[in-house]
C-alpha cells in the first residue's frame, strides 16, 4: 500500500493527483489522451475545480493507479 492522505477538499485530491501524475512523468496532455478527456479537464481537475463529474475523475486516479478508500463511520 502506498501513502495514505487525508482528502477533505476537491483542492487536496487535485493536489493529490497531480503529485502521482509528475511522479510518473506523465503530462497532463499525455493523461489526457490516455483516459481520453480533454486537457482542460486535466486541468481542472488539478485545480480542484468542484464542477467536474466524479466518474471522470475517479477514472483519472484509476490509470494512474490511485485507489480510493471510503473510511465509513460505525453505528
Amino acid at each position: 500500500m502506498g501513502i495514505l492522505q487525508q482528502i477533505q477538499t476537491p483542492t487536496d485530491l487535485g493536489n493529490a493527483i497531480r503529485q502521482v501524475r509528475k511522479s510518473q512523468a506523465i503530462t497532463q496532455s499525455d493523461l489526457a489522451l490516455i483516459v481520453g478527456k480533454s486537457h482542460v479537464l486535466l486541468r481542472d481537475i488539478e485545480r480542484g475545480k468542484g464542477s467536474v463529474s466524479l466518474a471522470s475523475v475517479l477514472q483519472v486516479m484509476q490509470e494512474l493507479g490511485i485507489r480510493v478508500y471510503v473510511d465509513v463511520p460505525g453505528k
